[in-house]
């Protein structure tokens, strides 16, 4: 599905580089107290700076081979990698963090139950 690899590149890519992620770490830091949500993000360090950059790489390499070369089995592999997403994010607010993140979670579900659906073209790409 296309649709779940446009969004990915869409929303990934500010966490892609330093300066990106410190800017999108702003505007969620803000959105949370603004909408006066429970939990609270940590303080924005080099190692979480590092992780969230891995992430945002990873994801639109991701979403670039999605778009480029778009196939059943792709669609499955993301299925199962929304789902860990979704796993983890959720692990994440139970332990304290926003909960700003489960906007994200639904959207992670939704795409991850959508990549499970029967395909026409899964029948020629098993054959």
């Amino acid at each position: 599905m296309k649709t779940s690899a446009w969004y990915d590149l869409a929303i990934t890519w500010p966490f892609a580089t330093p300066w990106t992620f410190a800017l999108l770490y702003g505007v969620l830091g803000s959105m949370s107290q603004g909408l006066g949500l429970p939990g609270e993000l940590p303080p924005r360090d080099a190692t979480n700076t590092l992780f969230a950059n891995l992430m945002g790489s990873v994801v639109l390499v991701w979403s670039l081979a999605r778009i480029l070369s778009p196939s059943v089995r792709l669609g499955r592999l993301d299925g199962v990698a929304r789902w860990l997403f979704a796993a983890w994010q959720i692990h994440a607010v139970m332990s304290g963090g926003s909960a700003i993140v489960l906007a994200f979670t639904v959207i992670e579900m939704l795409f991850g139950a959508l990549q499970f659906l029967p395909m026409e073209d899964e029948a020629r790409e098993q054959s």
